[in-house]
């Protein structure tokens, strides 16, 4: 569900606030109130626009309209935008919500506890403060950026300022990160091939050993913690009627007769949860990002220890997202420096082998093959990650399971940032485009065959970089990656009769999505992103709205997935709830599908 355009203080106003008029609404506010409140309000937010339906999602904006504009914004709301329609011209966002929170975190009083008579004060500040953060995600210097130069400077600029916004509306969904991190973590790190490439290439280092002695828990229970915490607060159900129940957790009372022992619930919360003054002093020692897309240190810990008895969301997403990329940031933390590198190359065999077993294991009637880490003939020289042959198609692919840092994904910075994605991302696509010149050089003297490949039956080569950073779901990337393949392509020399395609990037994501349907109903995926080059050149189009337009697409669910998912919560209901088995439901409601 992608919500409209927002509205903003200047559109009532006609007047853009300035950063330092926000703060001093917000200054002194009653940290704690103020925080319940927006704690509230995000997770009903995110809890709209994690259905599909776009009518909750209105329903929630339009009682926040009510309950948090004051009279002055709520008239001229309605005068100005008087046939707009809440779902279509939202206020309350999460990346607005969160940039209030932060500011509260910093310039807000500790010191009172909530108090009734203060509640309608608060939140009108907070309505308030929301339009004028809605006003300074742009700046009116970044608008102009988008006016000014080439337009492929202009197409960049929009990659940068939308980065983090996008990556905030567009969050992990849990029906695609659990099976993830029951395959990663509780199938393949435990798989002995698996295990004998970590211990040959990164010799001594054990990643379930080195999490449970820098955690003080093993990597399997803090996970069932954690997503336990996690499905605790689903259980609010309807965002436009929520059970109150669900909305903190009182640390005293989480595990009541589950399976969870105290030791193992203290040591989850340490690692994800904070004091507002441990989260103010992380925000003011930042200093090389910018704080209006900078929102790592509520991500770090998504928890707010509002009191001893009272723990608070910072946002339901953060939380799941702790289950997949918080695994490695959190044993990344315990490590010492030395060895943190070899952490994020462990992680990179990890999810390569991720991806081998998503295609390797794809049940389907379709006329494809497989070949993992295809080598040039006669060495152990690896032409490709991962090769797909169907008909005269060839898909070549390499996987990048690296990450973005801090500073790249949220300074605002153009250069910062393509200097960061050309070092740690081009060199796949540089990478492609040379095997793809070797295996079809013009020069036959040049020509290196690769095991298990024809090339003379090959007709057409789709590159593909698959990429697990869940930011890069972003539009635009892959307009931008596919310029830097095509930069290299043009440097060789291929022989007639194949045509290379534009370079597709694929997402960890898409990528599930279509395995879903592919084993549901042999959605011919590899026609798909061929068809997808031929008709979108320069790859500008969104990956997941081009595959909607197929029927086949998204309908269905993979049974071995589900298979996987079910068995997964089969393991968290026997470890909640000792000698209780988990009860599939009839029939799932039609927006928890992962098919998507």
């Amino acid at each position: 569900m992608k919500p409209g355009l927002y509205i903003t203080y200047s559109d009532l106003f006609d007047k853009r606030p300035t950063t330092a008029e926000l703060v001093s609404l917000l200054e002194g506010i009653p940290l704690r109130h103020a925080a319940h409140v927006l704690s509230y309000m995000n997770l009903l937010v995110r809890a709209a626009i994690q259905e599909r339906s776009r009518e909750n999602f209105g329903k929630i904006q339009a009682q926040l309209f009510a309950g948090h504009l004051d009279d002055e914004c709520f008239g001229r709301v309605k005068q100005r935008l008087p046939i707009a329609r809440c779902e279509d011209r939202p206020i309350f966002l999460p990346h607005s919500i969160l940039n209030v929170l932060r500011v509260v975190l910093t310039v807000g009083d500790p010191t009172p506890q909530p108090r009734d008579d203060e509640d309608e004060k608060i939140r009108f500040l907070i309505g308030r403060a929301c339009l004028m953060v809605n006003d300074l995600l742009v700046s009116e210097e970044e608008a102009a950026a988008l006016m000014e130069g080439t337009q492929d400077d202009r197409r960049v600029e929009l990659i940068v300022q939308t980065l983090a916004g996008f990556e905030l509306a567009n969050a992990p969904q849990a029906d695609h990160l659990m099976p993830r991190l029951e395959v990663m973590y509780r199938t393949l790190l435990l798989d002995a091939t698996v295990k004998s490439r970590i211990a040959r290439q990164y010799p001594g280092f054990d990643f379930e050993a080195e999490f449970e002695k820098g955690v003080g828990i093993s990597l399997e229970r803090w996970l069932l913690v954690v997503f336990s915490i996690y499905a605790y607060f689903t259980g609010i159900g309807s965002s436009v009627q929520p059970d109150v129940k669900y909305m903190q957790i009182d640390p005293s009372m989480f595990r009541g007769e589950s399976g969870i022992t105290q030791d193992e619930l203290e040591v989850a919360l340490r690692t994800i949860s904070s004091s507002p003054n441990e989260l103010r002093q992380r925000i003011l020692a930042e200093g090389q990002t910018d704080p209006r897309y900078d929102l790592v240190s509520l991500r770090s810990t998504p928890l707010i220890r509002l009191e001893p008895s009272k723990l608070a969301p910072v946002d339901t997403t953060f939380i799941l997202e702790k289950c997949h990329t918080g695994v490695q940031w959190t044993l990344h933390d315990c490590l010492p420096s030395r060895m943190r590198q070899t952490l994020f190359n462990v992680w990179g065999v990890l999810f390569e082998e991720y991806v081998h077993w998503l295609f390797r294991d794809m049940k389907t009637n379709l006329p494809v093959s497989y070949l993992p880490s295809p080598k040039f003939a006669g060495t152990v020289e690896e032409a490709f990650d991962g090769a797909l042959i169907q008909g005269g198609a060839l898909v070549a692919c390499e996987y990048k399971g690296g990450f973005l840092s801090r500073k790249a994904r949220y300074s605002g910075d153009s250069k910062v940032f393509l200097e960061e994605l050309n070092r740690k991302f081009a060199d796949g696509c540089e990478q492609l485009a040379d095997s793809i010149a070797s295996a079809f050089a013009a020069d036959e003297r040049k020509t290196e065959a690769i095991d298990g490949i024809d090339s003379d039956a090959v007709r057409a080569v789709v590159p593909v970089l698959v990429l697990q950073d869940h930011i890069f779901r972003v539009p635009g990337l892959n307009w931008y990656l596919n310029l830097r393949f095509q930069q290299r392509l043009r440097s060789h020399q291929l022989r007639p009769g194949v045509v290379v395609r534009s370079l597709t990037v694929l997402s960890i994501h898409d990528l599930e999505s279509m395995i879903h349907s592919v084993e549901a109903v042999d959605f011919d995926f590899v026609y798909a992103l061929h068809h997808r080059t031929v008709r979108d050149v320069e790859v500008l189009s969104q990956m997941h709205d081009y595959l909607s337009e197929y029927k086949d697409f998204g309908r269905k669910a993979s049974p071995r997935l589900e298979q996987i998912l079910q068995n997964l919560f089969e393991t968290i209901t026997s470890y909640l709830f000792p000698g209780e088995k988990w009860k599939t439901p009839a029939d799932p409601p039609q927006d928890q599908s992962s098919a998507a």
